[in-house]
């Protein structure tokens, strides 16, 4: 090896033209390490998610389950004991007798039991010896989320939304159809866009599912169609088109559409027009589960006197 040279210019260099033969062989070997060790990370990684695969319920999509359902649930358990001890804290969680709550825990209830009644195939093994919860927090947000175990949380900015039963069942319906395919215990990728489009994917599943639960469950689906209206003119009176998708804890409904059979199809926009192309099998679903009969004032009435204490 040259350790004194003169380039095309003149300049004198005291050190070696070009990478020694040692270092040449050294970086190559780490490079196959590199690649051997990758192979081997890739490979067992592979063989867990292919191991993981479950059916989702309803939509027939599949996907890794990557966490037992004793820790969603320790999970959920957590994060609800939080959000209701702030709340506490605060002075604005309803108590149990409230009327408010009390609805909440009614309808949520009915969805819960349609939610895991066995049927919509795929797997359900995560939804066995679910412990559901139902509470409301006295704030203008118009909002309601869920964490994993069945726990939902409801504002009273979208109570005061609810035009009557119906349409609250189409918000625990939907809050209640994330917990069937795990959307809050599966990993996300971390860019923002691709982050997105998965929350999108999310929130249209959640769509799917939980028209049909709620159609099960004897509330009419076309409610989910007026409520999604009602938030969509309230985010746009709010001037909430002007907020980025990805910061929003629910897209906007013009963010959702049908499902496709790609992924790039599930960040098309379609908004409430999905939900109302998805109409017709919900309305079957909720003719087959005898709900004509089953909203009679007799039937209603009986009902009632039966959740009496």
């Amino acid at each position: 090896m040259r350790r004194q040279w003169t380039d095309g210019r003149g300049y004198q260099h005291f050190r070696g033209r070009g990478r020694p033969a040692s270092a040449v062989l050294h970086s190559r070997e780490a490079r196959n390490r590199a690649a051997t060790i990758l192979a081997v990370v890739g490979a067992g990684g592979t063989v867990v998610w292919v191991s993981s695969r479950e059916e989702v319920p309803y939509t027939r999509r599949m996907h890794a389950i990557l966490i037992s359902p004793q820790a969603e649930m320790e999970l959920g358990r957590q994060t609800f004991e939080q959000v209701l001890a702030e709340a506490a804290v605060a002075g604005s969680l309803l108590p149990k007798n409230h009327r408010a709550t009390q609805a909440v825990q009614r309808v949520g209830m009915r969805v819960a039991k349609a939610a895991t009644d066995g049927y919509g195939g795929g797997f359900q093994g995560h939804l066995q010896g679910l412990r559901w919860e139902f509470a409301v927090v006295d704030s203008p947000q118009v909002n309601a989320f869920v964490v994993p175990g069945g726990k939902v949380v409801v504002y009273t900015g979208l109570l005061r939304m609810v035009g009557g039963e119906d349409e609250l069942a189409a918000v625990l319906a939907h809050e209640g159809a994330h917990v069937l395919p795990l959307h809050y215990t599966q990993p996300l990728a971390c860019s923002l866009p691709t982050h997105r489009c998965r929350r999108i994917k999310a929130e249209t599943e959640a769509d799917a599912i939980g028209l049909q639960i709620m159609s099960r469950a004897c509330y009419d689906p076309s409610a989910m169609v007026t409520m999604f209206e009602k938030m969509g003119r309230a985010e746009k009176a709010e001037g909430g088109d002007r907020i980025p998708g990805f910061l929003r804890t629910h897209p906007h409904s013009s963010d959702r559409r049908v499902p496709g059979p790609l992924p790039a199809a599930w960040c098309r926009p379609g908004g409430v027009k999905a939900i109302r192309q998805m109409l017709p099998t919900a309305q079957g679903l909720y003719e087959m589960s005898g709900c004509d009969e089953a909203r009679s004032p007799l039937a209603q009435f009986r009902r009632v006197v039966a959740d009496w204490p």
